[in-house]
This record gives structure tokens, sequence and C-alpha cells, in this order.
């Protein structure tokens, strides 16, 4: 599923999520040993993931490729878990399953 160089990741591919519904859900239904797993897993692999990425323009990633940005995605959806609330919900926040993400915005200039 993802690149041969990130081969040690492949056990994390469950973070794989395309979705920010999915990793938001998946962040919430684990438990925080998990959510520390997974971080300290992909944490040293984040220079080599973006340098990886970043051969070509956004809108012209290979499919191939996506799983690996999926997952990088998902260390951005649990880094608050990992780095502020040490828990997986938000502390004394609401259950943001309650909002639903709009998956289709684009965050980009209309012109």
């Amino acid at each position: 599923m993802l690149p041969t160089q990130f081969a040690q990741l492949e056990p994390f591919s469950a973070w794989c999520l395309a979705t920010e519904t999915e990793r938001n859900i998946r962040r919430l239904s684990l438990p925080q040993d998990d959510l520390q797993a997974f971080a300290d897993a992909i944490i040293p692999e984040v220079q080599g993931i973006v340098a990886y990425l970043d051969r070509q323009p956004l809108a012209e990633m290979p499919e191939d490729d996506k799983p690996l940005f999926h997952m990088l995605l998902s260390l951005a959806e649990i880094a608050p878990a990992i780095e502020s609330y040490h828990q997986p919900e938000v502390i004394d926040g609401y259950d943001s399953r309650r909002f639903p993400a709009q998956e289709d915005f684009v965050l980009r200039p209309a012109h």
C-alpha cells in the first residue's frame, strides 16, 4: 500500500483514511496509547514523507501516493490529542462527531 521506502509504516496503514470524517472517527475510537504509537512511528518519517510527496504538485499526485498523503493527514488529526489533550477527545469540548466535515470543500481563492 505504501511506497517501499516507507514500508516500516505498513502496520499503521489503517490510518490511510481519505476523509477528515474517517480520521476523526478513528481518533475518537482508539485509546490514547494507539494514537501515541502511530505518532511515534510516523513523526520521525515526516520530513522524508513530505520530500517524497513534494515531487509533484498536489493536483497531480499519483493514486499510489495518496495512502501515504492520507496517513500524513491522520497525523495532523491526532496531533492535538498527542500534544495538548493527552486523550482522544477535546478536553471539556464537544463531541466532534456532531459536526461532520464538508468533505468536498476546497480552501482556495475563487479566482
